[in-house]
């Protein structure tokens, strides 16, 4: 079992999440939840924890300089949450060494894919954190980045900006990376091209909201991030076989 502290400045999300787990069956528990800056600093020298959330809402200053506080005395995981402008939160977190973050509000099966995604930290037995945790460090505004972090950064945007229109180029001009170098380091962590994975969010939340929405197929192509309806059709049959009309059909008969 892994045992969470949840920092919840909004003072209200600690049951929900609690609930989400617990209906998840997962191995997590919220095992402490506290509402300030201290109460964190303060739990987290008192007993040991697996991973450290933190929910900012409208407190993202004081939960990015938690964070910070945090990263000064322990490498422990930092799932961030929250955040008003998405890119501009999520960059200043990555200076600060936070290994997820998640825009609000929170599906359980993100929750659960971040949590899954850092079990290889959490797995990590704590007297080697933290010589664990950087390996090939990369340089970003001067400070030493482990390059995992930095593509977190990378889908975080994508995951935000999905009707976009979306560059490599652009997001590597904003966090001051070489283009070519940030492919690389992309494709060597997720195991496929920039390319690949945006057109793979893109379709599947396509997907989704076949199989959830009445909006229309333009809509649809819109919000995914199609100004051409025609060639989000040749995307959407090429990547899931059939059209998207029908593809509706079949998830209606099927439901």
């Amino acid at each position: 079992m892994y045992d969470i502290l949840l920092v919840d400045f909004s003072r209200r999300l600690c049951g929900e999440l609690q609930q989400m787990l617990l209906r998840s069956k997962a191995q997590y528990t919220i095992a402490n939840c506290v509402f300030s800056s201290a109460e964190a600093l303060t739990a987290l020298s008192e007993r040991d924890f697996s991973l450290v959330m933190v929910h900012t809402e409208r407190f993202d200053t004081a939960g990015l300089w938690l964070c910070n506080d945090i990263r000064k005395k322990s490498q422990i995981p930092i799932l961030l949450m929250g955040g008003r402008d998405h890119f501009r939160f999520v960059r200043k977190a990555l200076t600060y060494q936070v290994n997820d973050y998640l825009p609000y509000p929170v599906s359980p099966s993100s929750l659960l894919n971040s949590l899954h995604g850092l079990r290889s930290h959490l797995e990590t037995d704590p007297a080697h954190k933290t010589s664990s945790f950087f390996k090939t460090p990369v340089q970003m505004n001067g400070k030493p980045m482990h390059s995992s972090h930095v593509i977190r950064i990378v889908k975080a945007y994508v995951r935000d900006h999905l009707s976009d229109e979306i560059t490599l180029k652009k997001i590597s001009d904003m966090l001051h990376f070489n283009c070519a170098y940030l492919g690389q380091k992309f494709k060597l962590e997720e195991k496929m091209s920039f390319n690949d994975y945006m057109l793979q969010q893109r379709m599947e939340k396509a997907q989704q909201l076949l199989s959830s929405t009445n909006l229309r197929i333009y809509e649809i192509a819109i919000e995914v991030g199609y100004k051409d309806i025609d060639w989000f059709y040749k995307k959407f049959k090429a990547y899931a076989g059939s059209s998207p009309n029908a593809y509706r059909r079949q998830k209606i008969h099927t439901a």
